[in-house]
């Protein structure tokens, strides 16, 4: 074993029967089971939060986890003798959900569901700050962002490929945002309010990991946040169905999936049908542009703009035939 990875594995109270890496990563054969050794890059506090959280879903029947061990001095991170830190989690052999496959994705939209139906047992969540901006906000702010980067773009007296692309399909997308949030308010005024919770945050195929034994594990809880549950179904079917051409099967079998544990109401579904309206993908390349050097514009983002666009039929379809199955639409 590396010396370096000895002096860090020699602060836990657990005997390492064998070593071994794996896509980057420094793996351990313990007596407690697979741990996987990595670097700490966020804050201390995010890390007890994470730790709090993860404990408190052990204790409420969600044990699949990347739980964290506490070294021989109660501590969660250890240090190399260049003062990195370091943390060892628990870590399972398995693989990462496909989203190609549907059986793969009734699972993780079930497997969701539970860790939700945990989430609601726990009595004494963690305190999260900041705690996450209400969905009108964020939705309204990322409108006002879509609308400064227009103005700037409109503002290049030598437009690229990719300016003139952006500003000519610029107005459909915002106005499918705009309607977005309108809607979004409107759902508030008529007095639903999707469940909220403490959510995964980063709920994608990387982070589910299908077991040997039929059983999924949950891992890089980092994102923890405070949000409608529904969000982590949408984050997740949205990428699912980006991958399928929007095939509207993956959405029903997901939904079936998770409806058999936590059932959903006609207001939820109305919920997400106007989360799949909200052009994400499209704010999404609108801030990746705005945010690097404007000088050059990478081919990429031409090709992401383009790919976007061409999907956009596929994506207008699965919105018509969620909005015909939505028992009221105002």
């Amino acid at each position: 074993m590396n010396e370096k990875y000895q002096e860090l594995l020699i602060q836990y109270d657990i005997e390492i029967h064998s070593t071994f890496r794996n896509k980057g990563t420094f793996m351990c054969e313990t007596d407690r089971g697979l741990a996987m050794l990595s670097e700490y890059h966020s804050s201390l506090n995010r890390l007890a939060q994470e730790y709090e959280w993860k404990e408190a879903l052990f204790a409420a029947g969600f044990t699949a986890t990347d739980r964290y061990f506490v070294s021989k001095e109660d501590s969660l991170v250890v240090y190399d003798r260049y003062h990195t830190p370091f943390v060892l989690k628990h870590y399972f052999k398995g693989r990462e959900c496909d989203c190609l496959n549907i059986s793969d994705v009734e699972g993780a939209c079930r497997n969701l569901a539970l860790l939700h139906q945990a989430s609601t047992r726990v009595l004494e969540a963690p305190a999260l700050h900041p705690e996450s901006e209400s969905i009108a906000d964020l939705f309204g702010r990322r409108n006002r962002e879509l609308k400064s980067i227009r103005r700037y773009i409109s503002r290049v007296s030598r437009k690229k490929s990719f300016e003139l692309l952006y500003i000519k399909h610029f107005q459909k997308f915002y106005d499918e945002a705009c309607h977005t949030l309108n809607a979004l308010k409107d759902l508030d005024n008529h007095c639903y309010t999707p469940e909220s919770g403490i959510c995964h945050g980063a709920y994608q195929h990387h982070n589910i990991l299908f077991l040997p034994d039929g059983s999924i594990a949950t891992v890089n809880f980092e994102s923890i946040c405070r949000q409608p549950f529904l969000m982590d179904f949408y984050l997740f079917m949205r990428k699912t169905l980006e991958k399928n051409h929007y095939d509207h099967c993956f959405f029903e079998t997901g939904l079936r999936a998770y409806s058999s544990v936590r059932p959903v109401t006609d207001g939820d579904l109305l919920f997400l049908y106007f989360l799949f309206l909200y052009p994400e993908k499209f704010w999404k390349i609108s801030n990746r542009y705005f945010n690097r050097r404007k000088s050059w514009v990478s081919p990429k983002m031409e090709e992401k703009l383009n790919a976007l666009l061409e999907q956009d039929a596929d994506r207008q379809r699965f919105l018509s035939i969620l909005k015909s199955r939505l028992p009221s639409f105002g």
